[in-house]
């Protein structure tokens, strides 16, 4: 069992159960940075890290009155974050790269596997730059299938027909699964396997 450091359990105490402010303040000066340093380097984005940070110690100070005086502070901290950052891939519906169709399973998987949690970003990270650098027709198949359109219904939508979607997503998936062995050294065990499922259901 971690060590229990007695100001940050003093700290716990304090905000669990007298609602201090102070102690609360305390915790979000010793901590706020670190945090943030940690969110940008995943996130590459100062606003999007701060305010993912920000929701972090709103969520601390709303859920106070649950909080285990006796646990290991900084890591609960650091486990709020990574699991803020997995919540931030997966809501952002405006990111290309957000792949709808394995981002349920990889959420619940990563959640239950922090630690796994680099590797699903590198992958999403491959994944996309293989995306931008395809047509927009490929692309769009790509990703409309992805959205559970039939390859009638992605034709219809692009203006395509029905076999130059198929060839689309045949070539595109081809790329993408290139694009991962290449890149990614056949590491990332499990998550690679989502990632090669994922882009399996692409073949008509």
């Amino acid at each position: 069992m971690a060590q229990i450091i007695p100001l940050y359990q003093n700290w716990l105490i304090a905000i669990k159960e007298s609602d201090s402010r102070s102690a609360f303040s305390a915790v979000y000066t010793k901590f706020w940075k670190d945090l943030f340093v940690h969110a940008l380097k995943r996130l590459k984005d100062e606003q999007h890290a701060e305010d993912i940070v920000q929701e972090l110690f709103v969520h601390f100070w709303e859920q106070r009155q649950k909080l285990d005086t006796e646990m290991n502070l900084p890591a609960y901290l650091y486990g709020m974050l990574k699991y803020k950052i997995v919540d931030y891939f997966n809501s952002c519906k405006a990111k290309p790269q957000l792949l709808a169709y394995w981002a349920e399973d990889m959420h619940q998987y990563v959640i239950d596997h922090p630690e796994e949690l680099h590797a699903y970003l590198h992958l999403e990270g491959l994944l996309d730059q293989e995306l931008q650098k395809m047509s927009h027709n490929m692309r769009e198949a790509i990703l409309l299938k992805w959205d559970q359109l039939s390859i009638k219904e992605i034709a219809e939508k692009l203006n395509l027909s029905e076999q130059t979607v198929k060839n689309n997503l045949t070539d595109g998936s081809k790329r993408l699964k290139r694009s991962l062995l290449l890149h990614s050294d056949g590491q990332y065990g499990v998550v690679l396997g989502f990632a090669f499922q994922s882009i399996a259901m692409l073949i008509p």
